[in-house]
């Protein structure tokens, strides 16, 4: 039988410490409680070099605290090769998704706009 490749997706944004890591954490709190997480692999990325290497901001943290949602995350910028390592790539904004074109993600039918 052939193993299963888990499905993937990458939550986009301009810094990477607040918008996309607050979406993987909850996306993956999401597949964790449903026994699912065996299943993805989740991750996100900024569009920018602003914010690598720095944790996500306070606010979000506090915010993910008191829901009860783990966030262990570390800022990085996405890599041109990301579109084809993840089924979707999903931007926090419009203007986004024309940044990740601009920096060589071409494959449109993956990336969608929250």
């Amino acid at each position: 039988m052939a193993e299963q490749v888990p499905k993937s997706v990458l939550f986009v944004c301009l810094g990477n410490i607040c918008r996309s890591p607050i979406a993987e954490a909850v996306f993956r709190k999401l597949v964790t409680d449903q026994k699912l997480s065996d299943h993805w692999r989740v991750d996100s990325a900024a569009t920018s070099t602003y914010e690598i290497g720095n944790p996500p901001d306070h606010r979000g943290q506090n915010c993910m605290k008191r829901h009860g949602t783990p966030m262990n995350h570390t800022a990085r910028q996405v890599l041109c090769g990301s579109s084809k390592v993840h089924m979707c790539v999903l931007c926090c904004s419009g203007s986004l998704t024309a940044a990740l074109f601009l920096t060589g993600m071409r494959a449109g039918h993956q990336i969608q706009e929250l």
